[in-house]
């Protein structure tokens, strides 16, 4: 009998090659081992759902907790169950002081990204890594606006997360300490050059597990849970076994019940096949 009903993965850092895209062989079969076994499978991501890679998505996993935990996808019935609003007048003030920083940050609105940027701002002369640049110019794409105003105006509809893309390293602790000093929003970063991740308060990837759980009638005793980021946190202490990957920062990997081996290393399929089936 396997040791939990539901399994939970990060992507970036956790379940994905370093390439940002793949999955690898090995652990590939171990998610198919697992499914075999009757356990449920879900990515939980601080990508929105159009960023998951197409390769990842045709696995065959149950689920799909995006952006932080401001969207739950059924991915067997390709539909949105569950999504946390970021209020507009919070997503207001947020912005105003990302603008005094920055001239191209970006939005995640109903699974797809919105782009704001000053007509002088270019994607292209960003230096995100190249897996950055090919989804944000060519999938889960909205058209791009050069102000939010408008989209604010409507209420925001569908906003779950803003993410600040690249800021200079001079800055980024300033920009970060003024969008805290708001109380506004949870803040964290799944990434390594200078990125920012704001979600409202109590939008988490474990408060989305949670409810998730809830409704299929699966103890959270009964789940793990996979990461190597700040935005992991609360998801590895909300389930049973949180499990950090090797790859992770130490005071995660302190924090957490388990730590699997790296990323790079298969560190996924080996913990399933060790601790799990």
């Amino acid at each position: 009998m396997a040791q939990y009903d539901f399994l939970f993965f990060d992507l970036d850092g956790t379940l994905l090659s370093p390439d940002h895209r793949t999955v690898s062989h090995e652990n590939q079969e171990a998610l198919r081992e697992a499914k075999s076994a009757g356990i449920k499978l879900a990515f939980a991501t601080g990508r929105c759902l159009g960023m998951i890679p197409h390769e990842t998505l045709e696995l065959g996993l149950d689920f799909a907790v995006t952006s932080n935990g401001a969207a739950i996808y059924d991915l067997r019935q390709g539909e949105q169950i569950y999504q946390y609003p970021f209020p507009a007048e919070e997503a207001a003030a947020a912005c105003e002081v990302i603008e005094q920083y920055l001239d191209f940050y970006e939005l995640f609105v109903n699974g797809k990204v919105l782009l704001i940027r000053a007509q002088r701002a270019e994607a292209a002369g960003l230096t995100m890594p190249p897996w950055g640049h090919f989804y944000i110019e060519r999938r889960g794409s909205l058209p791009p606006m050069t102000s939010i105003r408008p989209f604010l105006a409507e209420g925001a509809p569908g906003l779950e997360k803003i993410n600040i893309i690249e800021c200079p390293r001079s800055e980024l602790l300033s920009l970060h300490q003024e969008l805290a000093r708001l109380g506004h929003f949870d803040l964290s970063s799944s990434m390594s050059y200078g990125g920012i991740e704001a979600v409202p308060k109590a939008c988490s990837k474990g408060n989305a597990i949670r409810w998730l759980c809830k409704e299929l009638g699966i103890g959270l005793t009964r789940c793990a849970a996979f990461g190597d980021s700040s935005n992991d946190r609360e998801m590895l202490a909300a389930v049973g076994c949180g499990v950090a990957m090797e790859n992770a920062p130490e005071d995660l990997k302190a924090a957490a019940r388990c730590v699997a081996p790296p990323y790079d290393q298969d560190g996924i399929a080996r913990f399933i096949r060790q601790h799990v089936l």
